[in-house]
């Protein structure tokens, strides 16, 4: 039995974004605003925020600019993620996921930007 895709309403977030790697035992910069995400494993201190507020010394991977699957959407919802990744995948478009309490952010390279923004539309998601 194959389950309805969902369709996600996205909403694009202003700037430029990168993903950096810092060693496990970094502490979090303090002056970061914006959407940022944290993620702290044994192996590394991994935040995604704003290019201009790049942690000095970090491994930085960019620039990528972020879709905001807003919600809130309920925890058994699935195959939201899916949804945004299929058909950027099957184009060869690299993605980065970060997920909230209430929503998911798709993030690909900035350079790639327009080309995603086509292929979530034609997929039947709404853009804004």
């Amino acid at each position: 039995m194959t389950l309805p895709v969902p369709a996600v309403e996205l909403h694009a977030l202003p700037g430029d974004y990168v993903i950096v790697k810092l060693s496990p035992s970094s502490q979090v910069p303090a002056d970061l605003n914006g959407f940022v995400s944290v993620t702290r494993t044994p192996q590394e201190l991994s935040i995604v925020c704003p290019d201009a507020l790049a942690p000095d010394g970090a491994e930085p991977d960019g620039p990528w600019k972020a879709l905001y699957a807003s919600g809130p959407m309920p925890f058994g919802l699935t195959g939201v993620v899916a949804s945004l990744v299929a058909p950027l995948s099957s184009a060869g478009c690299p993605v980065f996921v970060t997920s909230t309490f209430d929503g998911d952010v798709l993030m690909v390279p900035s350079a790639k930007y327009d080309q995603t923004r086509e292929l979530l539309r034609a997929a039947g998601h709404t853009l804004h």
